[in-house]
């Protein structure tokens, strides 16, 4: 069977078509473990943030009319009505010609309407605050509600929940949040070449570099992680290992099988499982051609490229896609830098690459240095810090030119 080849914009269209609003079942967590989780529903604010007009400053709250015109010379003289305690409710008001110290983050009291910082005051201890700043209205105050209003969305449903969004969560009393179950993957290497990490190798064995490195990216993606073993070049054995990863996974990843060899039986295995069956095999890119995509039981099953380097820059640019779209998450943003080419490289016409860097931080910005390997060494990557996309048609990328590193 050879491949039927598709552009990388047809294999994006392909993976979201077929899994984009994935069932996935819904689950109540704490705040405490719901970092990186997506947000099931959208979270509306229950109440104003902050609830009472606040201080950012230590200082006096005054009436800001009784202020214009104050200075050094000519200060404004306002009579203390009192100091405001951290956490209570002040138990008076600000009148006209009146003044009080507030900490930061303290309530203003009722009346007040601004605050000046304590370096521009003066307290003689004579039951008078002299203050030589005019404050308009509004200084270092933050109303009831200028953060967030009561019933405004703040979480938006699909969002990757970050530190910053539990934080507004907890300012505004939540224990818990509603958040999409976590994807399953389930990982299986094939090859009669295959040996487990803790064995020696013999021969023209290698080890399950795999299984490692695509579980490490799984988990990095919050992903639940399983692994179901190394299994031989076997057609009966393979089948039965995706079926059962099948039963119990969202996602099943076979890594290996996935060229025209003789003994790469991970299409037959797929075609086998019912329809859709295959969706795509083979992708106009370097590294990663022979990529298969295929779908069983509503579920997404995945062929990876042997080799250690394309099987982790597929999944990187690939796997991770398809799961923030069976995920539904919304916002997929990937950290980047903008850096200078170091020197001329030339690309394949007719199919994208994307190609491993490193970064070199300079008192001018950033260096990129394409890292050279041979197909399939694992050190590509630990020697890369990211990877820059060369468009299709592209002759290549020149020295001196700003290209977007995505970082790994």
């Amino acid at each position: 069977m050879m491949f039927d080849v598709k552009s990388v914009e047809e294999a994006f269209e392909i993976i979201k078509e077929n899994f984009a609003g994935y069932n996935l079942e819904q689950e109540l967590v704490y705040l405490q473990s719901a970092l990186g989780r997506i947000a099931s529903k959208d979270v509306c604010a229950n109440e104003d943030m902050p609830p009472f007009n606040r201080s950012s400053v230590d200082g006096y709250c005054v009436v800001a009319s009784d202020t214009f015109g104050a200075s050094e010379s000519m200060p404004a003289q306002l009579e203390l009505a009192g100091e405001v305690k951290m956490g209570e409710k002040p138990d008076f008001i600000i009148k006209r010609g009146k003044s009080a110290y507030v900490p930061t983050g303290g309530q203003l009291p009722e009346g007040a309407d601004s605050m000046v910082m304590m370096e521009y005051s003066e307290d003689f201890g004579d039951g008078d605050i002299f203050l030589n700043k005019p404050a308009a209205p509004g200084n270092h105050v933050v109303f009831k509600g200028d953060d967030v209003k009561e019933g405004n969305v703040v979480i938006k449903k699909g969002c990757r929940l970050r530190a910053q969004d539990i934080a507004m969560l907890a300012g505004l009393g939540y224990e818990k949040v509603e958040v999409f179950k976590k994807l399953k993957i389930g990982i299986i290497s094939t090859g009669d070449e295959v040996i487990e990490i803790k064995d020696t190798p013999q021969g023209a064995q290698i080890r399950d570099i795999n299984t490692y490195s695509v579980m490490a990216l799984s988990q990095m993606m919050g992903m639940e992680a399983v692994s179901f073993g190394i299994v031989k070049d076997i057609y009966k054995d393979i089948e039965n290992k995706v079926k059962e990863s099948l039963e119990e996974c969202d996602i099943t990843v076979v890594s290996g099988g996935s060229s025209v060899g003789t003994k790469d039986v991970t299409v037959k295995v797929i075609e086998s499982l019912g329809k859709p069956g295959v969706l795509l095999h083979g992708i106009a890119v370097k590294p990663g051609k022979p990529t298969i995509v295929g779908k069983a039981k509503g579920k997404a099953v995945i062929g990876l490229p042997g080799h250690p380097a394309s099987a982790f820059m597929i999944f990187k640019v690939f796997v991770s896609k398809l799961a923030k779209w069976m995920e539904g998450e919304t916002e997929n943003i990937i950290p980047f830098v903008e850096a200078e080419m170091d020197m001329n490289y030339p690309s394949n016409n007719g199919r994208e690459e994307y190609l491993a860097v490193s970064l070199e931080e300079t008192e001018s910005g950033y260096i990129s240095s394409p890292v050279f390997g041979k197909s399939g060494m694992i050190s590509l990557m630990t020697r890369a810090d990211g990877y820059v996309h060369i468009s299709r048609g592209s002759e290549g990328l020149n020295k001196g030119q700003k290209v977007k590193v995505n970082l790994f």
